[in-house]
């Protein structure tokens, strides 16, 4: 299964480890589901994550080096084509990410990113609706 990880469930996974954000890193590592990034993606999830409110409640280099592992082990996509139709134009990078990489899910806690519902072949759902698709895929459902 191969999934879009959205900057605020990448921070909420770094901010606490329990909760569906870091049952999804979790299955990251167990290799039951894919994720796809961007290097814009990288660059948003750097530049939430220097905010003062996160720089108060997160180690320093913690971000860095999600950030890195995504570069690394994640699958990468330099170039993105145009897209848009994102209620917030700033998410259009997302969009065009899915367009590029044919990924399953789209996982995001933002209200107006999940009124979409999808986009193309990618369906839009919160962190908890992946787990309990992983939790059926497990189990042969």
């Amino acid at each position: 299964m191969r999934v879009i990880l959205d900057t605020n469930i990448l921070l909420a996974a770094l901010l606490s480890s329990r909760g569906a954000p870091a049952q999804i890193i979790e299955a990251w590592e167990q290799n039951l589901c894919t994720p796809a990034t961007c290097p814009e993606s990288l660059t948003e999830l750097r530049e939430v994550a220097d905010r003062p409110f996160f720089r108060t409640r997160l180690r320093a280099g913690t971000a860095g080096r999600l950030a890195a592992s995504l570069r690394d082990l994640a699958v990468f996509y330099r170039a993105l084509p145009s897209a848009s139709g994102a209620p917030e134009a700033k998410d259009n990078f997302l969009l065009a990410l899915a367009d590029a990489s044919h990924v399953d899910f789209l996982v995001t806690g933002d209200k107006s990113l999940l009124s979409m519902k999808r986009y193309k072949s990618t369906r839009i759902v919160t962190p908890a609706a992946l787990i309990e698709l992983l939790k059926a895929e497990a189990r042969g459902d």
